[in-house]
């Protein structure tokens, strides 16, 4: 017969492993952004001792914002101010990112200096910042939350980050499932117009030439009358047709590279915005140059954005002997690109040169303190066409 461990003993596991259990489910639930908030609120209260819970998301500027919050009746509790935490968070990612740290260090929960009942857990999709759960814990500066405890809260971090991408991914499907509705509804209307107005004002036409040829010999002076209205039916059957057209031709959204590095830049602050060049010949590029080219120019902005304090960025796209080079230039701080925390990713640069290599190309890292930075990507073309 096996021997179980006293029930005393499995309890207190099995009832974390409900918990975590619980909070997956509940939160993988969600079916829209706000009550995938809720629920991730929701869940932090059930942590033991919380009064108080605050979800910071990021915005595309890189500013956080509290996006939904709960807080005890009387509890006098207000949450880490935003530009402080953002402030506290980018010291954190530095710190993590040097010689001899662990960038998973950033993601574990920790308490900020000068709220000590407040816990803080950043919240990361692939590797990327995107917002922080904050917590407060009744006497925390006493009585902290313990390790069980943390792991609740770490858990519901990273499972709202995932989920949160999840109704993202969601909801954009569901925009192109909308628009293919739309596309059959187009293309229903043109039927519609092409076998009923059309065709009766093709019949109607006939009419009108028969009567033409038949009021002729008898009344001459009704035939430019009838000549008149028979052109204005012709004229609106053109221009139905026209329409038809218009109704089976799906809209070209897609955007060109020019307007993606647009958009991009439009996301960079004034000041750094400010006397930015941008590619003004438009090109047409294979869909995989063209995504290793946008995902290079928006990690070196948003590197920029994070850590040069630049005025100035210039973004050159140019097609030079069967290859495309990507310059991304700036006058912020500069780094030393000899050091290894530089050569090991350090700001980006290793998912950047991953990009250009996948691509058969290479990239080229120019910095000096002070001085600035320039990103160089070189990449060859598979097939690239000025466009028409």
């Amino acid at each position: 017969m096996n021997q179980w461990a006293p029930s005393s003993y499995i309890r207190p596991v099995d009832k974390a492993v409900g918990f975590l259990l619980d909070i997956q489910t509940a939160l993988c639930g969600a079916r829209s952004i706000p009550e995938l908030m809720d629920v991730a609120v929701e869940q932090l209260r059930r942590v033991p001792g919380t009064v108080a819970a605050w979800i910071y998301q990021r915005d595309e500027r890189g500013a956080l914002s509290v996006v939904h919050s709960w807080e005890a009746s009387r509890n006098g509790t207000a949450p880490i101010p935003e530009v402080e935490l953002g402030q506290v968070l980018h010291q954190r990612w530095i710190a993590a990112h040097g010689t001899g740290a662990s960038s998973q260090e950033f993601a574990n929960p920790f308490v900020p200096e000068g709220h000590p009942r407040q816990t803080v857990t950043p919240m990361l999709l692939a590797g990327e910042l995107i917002g922080a759960v904050a917590v407060e814990r009744r006497d925390g500066e006493i009585y902290p939350y313990e390790v069980p405890d943390l792991g609740a809260i770490a858990t519901i971090a990273t499972m709202t980050a995932q989920s949160l991408q999840i109704l993202v991914l969601r909801n954009r499907l569901l925009e192109q499932e909308e628009q293919a509705d739309v596309d059959h509804l187009r293309r229903e209307i043109g039927r519609t117009l092409h076998d009923g107005i059309v065709q009766d004002l093709a019949y109607m036409n006939l009419k009108l030439e028969v009567l033409v040829r038949q009021i002729n010999p008898v009344a001459p002076d009704l035939v430019s009358s009838a000549e008149l209205i028979q052109n204005q039916v012709n004229q609106s059957i053109a221009n139905l047709r026209s329409t038809i057209s218009d109704l089976r031709r799906r809209p070209h959204s897609a955007k060109g590279i020019t307007a993606q590095l647009r958009d991009i830049a439009e996301h960079i602050p004034d000041y750094i915005a400010e006397g930015m060049d941008r590619d003004q010949q438009g090109m047409e590029l294979a869909p995989e140059i063209e995504r290793a080219v946008i995902g290079i120019v928006r990690e070196a902005i948003q590197n920029i954005r994070k850590h040069a304090v630049a005025s100035d960025v210039r973004v050159e796209v140019q097609l030079e002997d069967e290859e495309l080079l990507v310059t991304v230039a700036d006058d912020g701080v500069g780094f030393d690109s000899g050091m290894p925390v530089a050569r090991d990713g350090h700001f980006g640069m290793e998912q950047m040169r991953e990009l250009a290599e996948d691509m058969g190309g290479s990239l080229l890292v120019e910095s000096v303190p002070g001085s600035g930075t320039r990103v160089h990507a070189r990449i060859p073309l598979v097939d690239a066409q000025p466009d028409r």
